[in-house]
């Protein structure tokens, strides 16, 4: 009243009172969608501070890690160079007294081959008439053998026929029963493939209705939150 009086303002009615009073609830809720939108930008910062932070600490790490690996593939390395000369040096050694012991073997064989040619000489002279007197007795053995051969020959083969024919009639059934058992499969088979695309139908049909009811809760969604 004093401040009216001072700015010689009319004296308030209930109109502009409750005018007043509107504007100010107005005013007020104006002012707390802005600060409720402020704190929820807040959080997201925060969020996105956090997640950064994060990602700042594993990157950190991964460099870490990365630094150890390669440390441990550089000492790995030099051991291997280390290992390799060692084996190299080995290798040279083992070369050498290889080579000492070949020689030493090729000059011992040469003196057996000596000894050993003398002896088969000898030998061959001795075979030469072992041979003339078993060549005989071979020729005569063999004419009794190649009648006995002829005999057994013309036996076994009527034996190789018979069991042919057999054979034969034994294949013939093992082919006629994997025959009808390949068509027992492939009926099978047909019958599960017609299953399946039955199912497979099915399942399309499913996945049309699931995708069409997501579509629609979408709709919903959408429209919700353009009349927010």
């Amino acid at each position: 009243t004093t401040r009216v009086t001072e700015l010689n303002l009319p004296p308030p009615t209930l109109l502009s009172t409750r005018h007043r009073k509107k504007q100010a609830d107005h005013d007020s809720q104006l002012l707390a969608n802005r600060i409720a939108l402020l704190k929820k930008e807040e959080m997201r910062a925060v969020k996105k501070i956090e997640k950064t932070k994060a990602r700042a600490h594993e990157i950190i790490n991964m460099r870490k890690e990365n630094d150890r690996k390669h440390q441990e593939r550089v000492l790995n390395s030099e051991k291997a160079a280390k290992a390799q000369k060692k084996a190299q040096k080995e290798h040279l050694e083992h070369e050498a007294l290889a080579q000492k012991n070949r020689q030493s073997r090729v000059e011992k064989d040469m003196q057996k081959k000596i000894e050993s040619v003398q002896k088969v000489r000898q030998e061959k002279q001795s075979l030469r008439k072992d041979l003339v007197k078993q060549r005989q007795i071979e020729i005569e053995s063999n004419r009794k053998k190649n009648a006995d051969i002829k005999q057994q020959q013309l036996l076994l083969r009527q034996k190789r026929e018979k069991a042919s024919r057999r054979r034969a009639l034994q294949n013939k059934k093992a082919y006629d029963r994997r025959v009808k058992e390949e068509e027992d499969a492939i009926a099978q088979r047909e019958e599960e493939v017609a299953r399946m695309e039955k199912e497979e139908l099915k399942l399309i049909h499913q996945l049309k209705e699931a995708q069409k009811l997501q579509k629609e809760a979408f709709g919903v969604l959408e429209g919700a939150l353009n009349n927010t």
